[in-house]
């Protein structure tokens, strides 16, 4: 069973979250937990006029759990993979790294950043949760239906990396992979190209022995080194590896931005 949390918060882009882990569920078999973080406000009540902290730290969970309650009330009756869900009081990416670390989660789920450009993705991968964060995680732009899914495959040790991932997450869902890799070189000709390839081809055979698939190879013709605009624009979600210490002008930042689907993230 895929341990999932799903961080929510009172906005639109969390609202998505949830319903896309939602969607998730119904094809793979995993439990859903939303969490919801309720940090300090700005001002918080003095101290020795009668009000332990203690007790305004559970008035704020409570008023969390109502929060919370409200956006998950629509979905719960139709997502049967969801759990009850978790307010806690601190710090926002300390807390999420405890419950990831200390409930052995699987999978990470949240609304991508706002707005969904280089600078704000490159502050939020450069922030101490991702930074120490080990497990795959979905950025949610806008709902998709998960009907086939995009895997990106732009070197070997990526495909690798994907492909464990893939064996634990996609263990005997129906929903088709496709290996999308660059292809320039002439059919037949060695070098790196036909070493990737060679990649993708045992990959396959890996997860379709896990029950995966059915999966398909797509190359492409890189622009620039990406697959070319539009090309993940039919998918339900695209899966692709990142460097831990992505550069701020990397031209992968660029083209993540790009995306219009899902994203799960792999940290090489």
């Amino acid at each position: 069973m895929i341990k999932t949390l799903v961080t929510v918060e009172m906005d639109l882009a969390s609202s998505f979250a949830i319903r896309y882990a939602c969607r998730l569920g119904q094809h793979i078999k995993m439990e859903l937990h939303p969490v919801y973080v309720k940090s300090a406000p700005s001002m918080e009540p003095a101290t020795g006029v009668g009000w332990a902290p203690h007790t305004w730290q559970r008035e704020l969970i409570q008023m969390g759990k109502e929060e919370i309650q409200e956006m998950l009330a629509a979905e719960a009756d139709s997502c049967p993979v969801m759990q009850e869900p978790k307010v806690v009081y601190g710090d926002r990416g300390t807390e999420l790294l405890k419950i990831v670390e200390q409930e052995a989660i699987d999978l990470y789920v949240e609304g991508a950043p706002q707005p969904f450009a280089p600078r704000t993705i490159f502050k939020s991968l450069r922030s101490k949760f991702y930074q120490r964060l080990n497990r795959p995680f979905i950025w949610v732009r806008t709902l998709r239906k998960i009907d086939q899914v995009f895997v990106l495959c732009h070197d070997v040790t990526g495909v690798r990396i994907v492909a464990r991932a893939l064996g634990l997450l996609w263990e005997g869902c129906p929903v088709p992979l496709h290996f999308a890799f660059p292809e320039t070189e002439e059919k037949g000709k060695a070098g790196p190209e036909a070493l990737l390839r060679e990649e993708v081809r045992k990959a396959k055979v890996e997860l379709e022995a896990e029950g995966c698939g059915p999966l398909r190879e797509v190359p492409f013709a890189p622009v620039s080194g990406a697959p070319p605009p539009g090309l993940t624009d039919e998918y339900g979600l695209v899966v692709l590896t990142l460097d831990r210490e992505l550069r701020k002008d990397s031209a992968q930042l660029q083209w993540l931005s790009e995306v219009k689907v899902p994203l799960m993230c792999i940290f090489a």
